[in-house]
Parts: structure tokens; sequence; C-alpha cells
């Protein structure tokens, strides 16, 4: 019977998703901090002309008191404007929005999404 336990309890732990348990819960801080009124950096990806020489490069767009920012790992932050968004594609895992013209593309998180763009938009 303990060994019957064993095999059940090692199956489950491989069917839980880790990094979207432990992402949740940060996301779930982020948005809380956000409701406080805290500026919060939220993870995602950019494509830009103007801030990621065209590629995509991982990093964050700050939001909350004062202008959006994008920052990559270890640099400066720098102002994001990219215009009006609009939604290009989603699922589980992401949500894309492009610029108009196309010259801007952002994905993130769709839990994340509605925070950023009303960062954007206000």
């Amino acid at each position: 019977m303990g060994e019957l336990l064993v095999v059940l309890v090692g199956n489950l732990l491989t069917m839980i998703d880790m990094t979207e348990l432990f992402g949740a819960r940060r996301r779930r801080a982020r948005a809380a901090a956000s409701a406080r009124g805290e500026r919060v950096s939220v993870p995602c990806v950019l494509r830009s002309e103007e801030l990621t020489e065209g590629r995509e490069r991982r990093g964050w767009i700050a939001v909350g008191e004062g202008p959006a920012t994008w920052r990559t790992p270890g640099g400066e932050p720098e102002p994001f404007e990219p215009g009006e968004l609009t939604m290009q594609a989603v699922d589980r895992q992401a949500v894309t929005f492009h610029s108009a013209g196309g010259r801007t593309e952002l994905r993130l998180h769709p839990d994340e999404a509605s925070l950023v763009l009303r960062a954007l938009a206000g």
C-alpha cells in the first residue's frame, strides 16, 4: 500500500506545472501591488525597431506612477510608448499585441495584459 501511495504522489507531482504555479503567485503579487498604486515590472517579450533593433528581447515593462518604461536584464529603463496596440493572438501562456504599422510586438502573460494596457492607455 505504501509503494502505491509513493507512485501515485510521484505521478501527481510530475503533472503539476511548478513554473506556472509559482508564476501565478508572482502575477497575483504584482496585481496586488498595482492595485495599491505601486509601480510594478511585468515580464514580457518585446520586438521594437527603436528599443530592440527589431529583435525579440526578454525584459520588463514597468507601469504605475510615471511613464511606462522598458528594461532588459542589466539595462537601463527606456521610455516605452508603443501607441495603440491591437491584440493579434492569445493562448494560455501569452497574448501578443502589435502596434499600428507593426513596428512593435509585445507578448506577455494573459493575466497581466489588462494591467499593462490600462497603464499604457492612461
